[in-house]
């Protein structure tokens, strides 16, 4: 009876030690604290051609939407432009997160072209910028987006960019703030 209590005591131990090295090691291949090639603009656009419309492209692994911003801001504006090919300055990854509690923000809604987080509404114009709806307490956080010498687009989500404070509008959509998703 002792060696089995000893041996259960034991394994249990170890079992506690291994999950906790595991949780303490560093993730060094996926999530937060990666650089994410992307591919080159070539490549998005092939993959995802309404991005060059202004349309942000979600890229699932490092958790963004990579948005073109002169095509997107023409696109909120309701007019027709057309962008390929951007300046790694005229592109911006969103982290999808929600500053508020962490909901995971879904897709631009295509009435609006907006972002608003399903959990407390929380709404967001299509540069990340808050708006007038929902408790969060800035615009959506981002990462650094470059380009390397080979033409790849780099989501770095080593730096996280909180997003501009609260009442921080840089552009106007065509929509009043305090509206959403219709």
């Amino acid at each position: 009876m002792r060696r089995m209590l000893g041996a259960g005591v034991g394994l249990l131990s170890l079992e506690f030690v291994g999950a906790s090295l595991a949780m303490l090691w560093p993730g060094l291949g996926e999530g937060l604290g990666v650089e994410y090639r992307v591919g080159t603009l070539a490549q998005i656009n092939g993959q995802f051609p309404s991005w060059a419309r202004g349309t942000p492209f979600e890229f699932r692994p490092a958790r963004a939407f990579l948005v073109n911003v002169p095509a997107a801001k023409a696109m909120a504006l309701g007019e027709q432009a057309v962008t390929p090919a951007p300046k790694a300055s005229e592109m911006l990854a969103l982290w999808r997160k929600c500053p508020h509690l962490g909901c995971m923000i879904p897709s631009a809604c295509e009435g609006t072209d907006r972002f608003q987080c399903y959990c407390h509404q929380s709404t967001y114009n299509i540069l990340g910028e808050k708006l007038l709806l929902g408790p969060a307490p800035r615009g959506m956080d981002r990462f650094p987006v470059r380009i390397d010498k080979g033409g790849v687009v780099i989501i770095d989500t080593r730096e996280i960019i909180e997003g501009p404070p609260k009442n921080v509008v840089t552009f106007r959509d065509a929509h009043p703030p305090d509206v959403g998703c219709l």
